[in-house]
């Protein structure tokens, strides 16, 4: 798994933040569950009990609501909307999300 920026790196700080959001990848019709950790006005990240999609990737991510996984499901309606691309990725051993995903943003949708 590749790591990517880190704090030192990074153009503009990021504000802690926890949300449950779904993401697509690509425009795909199937959504796939996330957390949000923090984000910024370039980015945000993300942590996933899932292998993530690969670097380079184009996701349209779906903000839902602050809160725990229970409240993610298909009757959710968007908060908020982003387009972003994955910048960097890492396995997280010692959490039970599986994998971090750094974002940039694209667009907001």
């Amino acid at each position: 798994m590749k790591h990517g920026n880190t704090a030192g790196q990074r153009q503009t700080g990021r504000v802690p933040h926890k949300a449950v959001v779904r993401f697509s990848v690509g425009g795909m019709d199937e959504y796939q569950p996330a957390r949000m950790f923090n984000f910024s006005s370039t980015g945000m990240y993300l942590e996933l009990k899932f292998p993530p999609p690969k670097l380079g990737a184009n996701l349209l991510i779906e903000v839902l609501e602050d809160g725990d996984d229970a409240m993610w499901g298909d009757g959710s309606v968007p908060r908020r909307c982003y387009y972003a691309q994955v910048i960097w990725k890492k396995n997280l051993p010692e959490s039970d999300r599986h994998y971090g995903v750094g974002l940039r943003y694209l667009s907001m949708a």
